[in-house]
């Protein structure tokens, strides 16, 4: 059986995914709704997070947004946001986003 410390990097102290590559995923995700109007794509964008990313990759990407967003398209920050609005803890599906 594996220690967790294996098992679980961030046990270490370790991050999941390191910081490039959650702004590079977050774009594009933003890359695939930017074609929506403006609150599709920012609720479609919080969807995908909150749906399909672990909750340590959104706490990374949330706490990026906080030191500056750097190299995030801006969508993404205002979907990205709107997790701060729901529990953060919350996964699922949440049907699609509303018109």
């Amino acid at each position: 059986m594996m220690t967790a410390e294996l098992a679980y990097p961030e046990a270490m102290g370790e991050t999941v995914l390191d910081t490039n590559r959650l702004i590079t995923m977050a774009n594009q995700i933003g890359d695939f709704f930017a074609p929506y109007p403006r609150a599709r794509r920012a609720e479609g964008i919080r969807n995908h997070l909150r749906t399909y990313w672990d909750p340590r990759m959104r706490e990374g990407l949330l706490a990026h947004i906080e030191r500056g967003a750097e190299g995030l398209h801006p969508h993404v920050i205002e979907g990205a946001r709107l997790l701060l609005q729901t529990d953060r803890a919350t996964r699922g599906y949440y049907g699609p986003p509303k018109a």
